[in-house]
């Protein structure tokens, strides 16, 4: 008689192939910064993003900050690949022009052409003056 053992399939849902966390500003050295910042202030939008898988997985650090009106005014990405279990911690450089409160989205895609995200939006305030 042949038995034969299946292994059951393991994959790790598409939402949960990279973890975002610790996303915030901080300035040219590094500092993290509170949520309110000056007008002309260069900041840096970044957040730790970790590869969960135990397989080579290759990402695009999507930033998006809309004005009060929902207007998109900054839109960047950085794009490179992760190790296995690997984390980056990449950013973006803004510099805001007018005073306000704006909406930062952080997105992280596997390219930028097939939009399959890695993992759910994270979003922060910035409020300037």
């Amino acid at each position: 008689m042949l038995i034969m053992a299946i292994n059951p399939a393991f994959g790790v849902s598409p939402l949960e192939r990279v973890v975002v966390n610790d996303a915030r500003l901080v300035n040219l050295s590094g500092s993290t910064l509170g949520e309110h910042i000056l007008v002309n202030q260069q900041v840096q939008i970044t957040a730790k993003i970790t590869n969960t898988q135990d397989t080579i997985q290759n990402f695009v650090y999507i930033v998006q900050i809309k004005d009060e009106n929902d207007v998109v005014v900054k839109l960047g990405w950085i794009s490179g690949s992760l190790t296995k279990f690997q984390s980056f911690s990449p950013s973006l450089s803004w510099i805001p022009k007018d005073s306000g409160v704006y909406m930062t989205e952080i997105y992280v895609w596997d390219t930028l052409l097939h939009q399959g995200a890695l993992t759910n939006n994270v979003t922060l305030e910035i409020i300037t003056s």
